[in-house]
């Protein structure tokens, strides 16, 4: 395959059902397939949606939330949506779904690219370099097309780097999608104490979702002035181009704090950082090495919990500091 001039490129259109961290990885993919396609466009959750067309890396979002995209698994499909997808010359379909397949097929008169979101468990692929495999099957990538970690960076990646540098604001994100991958709260706060007594300036973020740690911090003595709770995919970027660091548990801040080019600690417990790990060109990852393996997509975490249980504040900050020697040596 051969890059095209951006007027001859067709269009295409990504359908991700995933959640927030399952449509970041996938950005490095995208950016990719813009050698070849003009303009890429998604349906998805709004709030990540949003946020990659701020990013650059989409040009136009739909709502997977409107009721448009749900009539395609009724007998009376939208017109809307019809018209949306017969627009496009190629479909990409992230889905475990065969119906949604067909049901676009019947539609488009022309079969998506249909692609499982993730690799088997007994796999140990990256989730990304899984998507870019199998848009090499599909024909849209080129045969040696691998997944890149610097792919996304700026077009003036120092200047960048230079600012990120200067910033002594560090972002601390306690939450995620699941519970089940909470590292401990408290531990959080041992974490921002230590970032904070060597002069740096430490916020905790909270998504709308994340309001009851907010209670957490408030009674460990955390007023409003050092919590930033979320609830619009613009406050968050606005708060990342301004922060200096990044440290969370596996969660969609992670991996798109990480993305953005933010020295990035991600806490890893029952989820497996060989497949999720976040992408970018600063990013340390802490698990503890253990006799059992990831278990998060497998069974129920253990009472235990010794993969949260044995990475400590003090580990977090060693980290933190490689993450920012390392993007020193990078600019």
């Amino acid at each position: 395959m051969k890059r095209c001039n951006p007027s001859t490129k067709k269009n295409l259109l990504i359908i991700h059902q995933g959640a927030l961290g399952d449509l970041v990885v996938s950005f490095p993919s995208v950016i990719q397939l813009k050698n070849f396609f003009h303009p890429i466009d998604v349906i998805c959750q709004s709030s990540s949606g949003k946020l990659g067309c701020a990013l650059g890396v989409f040009s136009k979002f739909y709502p997977l939330e409107s009721a448009s995209f749900s009539s395609l698994y009724s007998n009376s499909i939208d017109s809307r949506i019809k018209n949306i997808l017969r627009s496009y010359q190629e479909i990409v379909l992230f889905s475990f779904s065969k119906f949604l397949e067909d049901a676009i097929a019947e539609i488009t008169t022309k079969k998506p690219h249909r692609i499982i979101p993730r690799s088997e468990l007994n796999q140990k692929l990256h989730v990304g370099e899984y998507i870019t495999r199998n848009l090499r099957k599909c024909g849209l990538l080129e045969a040696n097309s691998r997944i890149n970690e610097n792919v996304f960076l700026p077009v003036n990646p120092a200047q960048q780097w230079e600012r990120i540098n200067k910033s002594k604001r560090i972002l601390i994100h306690p939450g995620s999608g699941s519970k089940k991958k909470f590292w401990p709260i408290l531990n959080f706060i041992k974490t921002e104490a230590a970032l904070r007594s060597a002069g740096l300036h430490p916020e905790f973020i909270l998504g709308p979702a994340e309001r009851f740690l907010a209670r957490e911090l408030k009674a460990n003595g955390y007023e409003n002035s050092g919590v930033n709770i979320i609830s619009e995919p613009d406050e968050l970027l606005l708060l990342l181009e301004k922060a200096g660091g990044f440290i969370g548990n596996d969660s969609g801040v992670t991996h798109l704090a990480a993305f953005s080019g933010l020295p990035t600690v991600a806490v890893f417990g029952p989820s497996d950082p060989e497949r999720w790990k976040p992408l970018g060109p600063s990013v340390e990852i802490l698990r503890p090495e253990l006799k059992c393996s990831p278990c998060f997509e497998k069974t129920e975490p253990c009472a235990e919990m010794s993969c949260f249980n044995k990475t400590t504040p003090e580990m977090v900050v060693n980290a933190f500091y490689t993450c920012r020697r390392k993007l020193t040596n990078l600019s």
